[in-house]
């Protein structure tokens, strides 16, 4: 039996001047992530970086007047 991974790893490119990496699928899954969501990457120390997953909610409807 295998365990899970708890390392993944991904390769920093750049792509006319912006540094662009990919995410891992698995890692994907594993935050929960769908199509359409952000990532939100904020560093926590030198090293480090939190990530939060951010669902764009649904523009409230508007009133109907009478």
């Amino acid at each position: 039996m295998t365990s899970p991974k708890t390392e993944y790893k991904s390769k920093v490119t750049v792509d006319t001047g912006l540094t662009r990496g990919r995410i891992p699928c698995p890692l994907l899954r594993a935050i929960g992530a769908r199509p359409g969501d952000y990532l939100i990457f904020r560093p926590v120390g030198k090293n480090e970086a939190r990530v939060r997953v951010s669902r764009p909610g649904r523009k409230p409807a508007k009133a109907k007047s009478r």
